[in-house]
């Protein structure tokens, strides 16, 4: 059987000789060759310095309790063994118009960057683990070679067996220190071989994953921002179209409406005036029977030219009053009309303001001759003639302003509509 391995080469001393306490203590021979085998023992090389953080050296088992070779390499390269696969990530929430939701794919890039980092801290140790195992190595060459001892063959009888005796206990030792670095150096690189190829292999596969996920975000992006961009297209083209067909529909309701307000303002102007010229040459009807009445009978019937006068104040007042309220019609409706209202609003003035002038001129002129036939009775009908007339003529004034509003109006819509 193979004896037991030597200790950690932090704790490692001396071996001791089997040497009885009280011969040592007494025997200055064996003292001597002890310190002569002291200082012939060469010197142990100097260790290589490794940059890693030390670590205590385990000393094997013994060969009962080694394990093959083949379950230390696996049980060696279990710590560096790859991860497994990363769960399948969520899909990238799209949003409308940018195509993608920006928060989204930078937490996905953050999240990247840390798988990225976590593969590269494996890695680290993983090189950590095969600088370990060469300072293992380089520390069991250190220990075979301070096992080296010289020959004691010229030294004394039981001084010679007894370092006989350790010579061929370090020999065992030597070689079974230089076995154990042998399959600690083959363990270490076939470990280190695993190692990076698990950590190359890891490290491509999430390269490839990453890359294919990024190469499929990005393909879904794109063909989610082509087809938002042909649906806003699509969409804008519907709405240009509706947009165009309902300001045709409104532009021709508009013409339309228009030009029934235009029909209806014309022939309510037409109306208005055909009413106001017949009120008019109705007046001058009324004026003149009243005339020719008044000249015959103003001596015999005052009292009843005076109610019939009053009477025909009423009706001028009363035709007046309607003719001021279809005035007010003709107002509201000609705020509707364009342009083409306001012209015939200006020739209604026009006229109305000739007519007027013209029975005022008819009336002062009939006034004029009845106060030169010099009759005072016919003077007082003159006066009260004069009165309707100017009464009449306030009125004519009246529906004057109120046909130059109504113009106003009229060319405030036009403005308007300009």
């Amino acid at each position: 059987p193979r004896p037991a391995a030597p200790p950690p080469a932090e704790e490692a001393e001396e071996p001791e000789l089997p040497t009885d306490e009280s011969d040592a203590s007494h025997d200055p021979d064996a003292s001597e060759t002890a310190d002569a085998a002291e200082e012939a023992r060469p010197a142990p090389e100097a260790t290589r310095q490794v940059p890693v953080q030390k670590r205590p050296v385990i000393p094997p088992p013994p060969a009962q309790e080694r394990p093959a070779p083949a379950a230390a390499a696996a049980a060696a390269a279990a710590p560096a063994a790859p991860a497994a696969a990363p769960a399948p990530l969520a899909p990238l929430p799209t949003v409308r118009r940018n195509g993608y939701d920006k928060v989204a794919v930078d937490a996905r890039l953050r999240q990247l960057a840390t798988e990225h980092s976590e593969l590269a801290q494996r890695a680290g140790r993983a090189e950590s683990r095969v600088a370990a195992l060469e300072t293992e190595l380089v520390e069991a060459r250190t220990q075979a070679q301070e096992a080296e001892t010289p020959s004691y063959a010229s030294l004394g009888g039981r001084a010679s067996a007894m370092l006989r005796l350790a010579e061929e206990e370090a020999a065992e030792m030597r070689a079974v220190a230089q076995r154990d670095a042998d399959e600690i150096r083959e363990q270490a690189a076939r470990d280190a071989q695993a190692i990076k190829a698990d950590a190359s292999r890891e490290v491509e596969d999430q390269r490839i994953v990453h890359t294919k996920e990024l190469d499929d975000t990005r393909a879904r992006v794109m063909t989610e921002a082509e087809q938002e961009r042909s649906n806003a297209k699509a969409q804008s083209a519907d709405l240009l179209a509706s947009a165009q067909r309902e300001a045709d529909q409104l532009r021709l309701a508009a013409q339309q409406e228009v030009t029934e307000l235009r029909t209806g303002s014309q022939r309510d102007a037409e109306q208005s005036k055909a009413a106001v010229d017949r009120e008019v040459q109705e007046a001058r009807r009324m004026l003149a029977v009243d005339r020719e009445r008044l000249a015959r009978e103003a001596n015999e019937h005052h009292q009843s030219a005076l109610g019939e006068t009053k009477r025909l104040v009423e009706e001028a007042e009363t035709r007046a009053t309607s003719a001021e309220e279809r005035a007010r019609e003709a107002t509201q409706q000609a705020t509707e009309a364009r342009a083409q209202a306001q012209t015939e609003a200006e020739g209604i003035v026009t006229r109305a303001r000739r007519e007027a002038d013209q029975i005022v001129k008819a009336a002062n002129t009939q006034a004029e001759s009845i106060i030169a036939s010099g009759d005072s009775e016919r003077e007082r009908q003159v006066a009260a003639l004069r009165s309707e007339v100017d009464r009449l003529a306030k009125r004519r004034d009246a529906i004057t302003a109120q046909l130059a509003s109504l113009r106003d109006v009229v060319a405030g819509f036009g403005d308007e509509d300009a």
